[in-house]
């Protein structure tokens, strides 16, 4: 564990964590929900990244383009749908399985080593997943749950005033975005760039690997 540093971030930084949280959040209802929600996950992820576009433009042309895809007809839901399950879902082997473990063990499959060590880190805030069993612990979804839970914590502990503990759940979130998410997401997003047919799920991944740097963004501004 990284050692907590007694060092401070500035407030207009930490104030947008709770917005970076939201999108995160966002992103992990998308995978969670599954192709037959995206009529409605969709539009919840447009309108989180137009509230953090308020701090970050970057994000503005990203939400502008899905949100042309975010009120879907009946043909258009069936499509995207479609396009989900062969990307993340199956029935057949899925182009670019949503799991830590395909992209980082040595035999590319599921449950293994990092499940186990996301599992860990879960544990140690007294988390655990609640459809354990029915996914690996090193689904995206569940992942970008706790990236959002711990950028949650940091905001709370800035407006009580207790600047080491905010810390803390930053340095937390730093490790485990370091250690896991900038690890295999960049291989998750490039396989979905390389094989997706419709062009909503890219742009999904250029928003998820931009929201999950900005935080870090905070402690190169420092």
């Amino acid at each position: 564990m990284t050692e907590v540093l007694r060092i401070d971030l500035p407030n207009e930084s930490v104030a947008h964590f709770k917005e970076i949280a939201s999108v995160l959040l966002a992103l992990s209802r998308v995978f969670s929900h599954g192709g037959e929600s995206l009529d409605k996950t969709l539009p919840m992820m447009v309108k989180t990244c137009h509230q953090l576009g308020e701090y970050y433009p970057e994000l503005l042309s990203m939400s502008a383009e899905l949100e042309n895809h975010s009120l879907l007809n009946e043909i258009e839901q069936q499509q995207l749908c479609f396009e989900f399950n062969r990307l993340f879902i199956g029935p057949t082997p899925p182009i670019a399985p949503p799991y830590e473990s395909v992209y980082l063990s040595q035999d590319q499959l599921v449950m293994q080593e990092q499940t186990v060590k996301v599992r860990s880190l879960y544990q140690d805030e007294n988390l655990m997943v609640i459809s354990q069993g029915k996914n690996p612990d090193d689904f995206m979804a569940t992942e970008l749950e706790f990236a959002a839970y711990l950028l949650r914590n940091a905001d709370k502990e800035a407006m009580q005033n207790k600047g080491l503990n905010r810390l803390k759940y930053y340095e937390l979130y730093t490790e485990f975005s370091q250690e896991h998410l900038r690890k295999w997401l960049p291989k998750f997003v490039e396989r979905v760039h390389q094989k997706a047919n419709h062009p909503v799920f890219p742009m999904l991944m250029d928003v998820l690997l931009c929201t999950i740097e900005l935080p870090l963004q905070q402690r190169r501004n420092v």
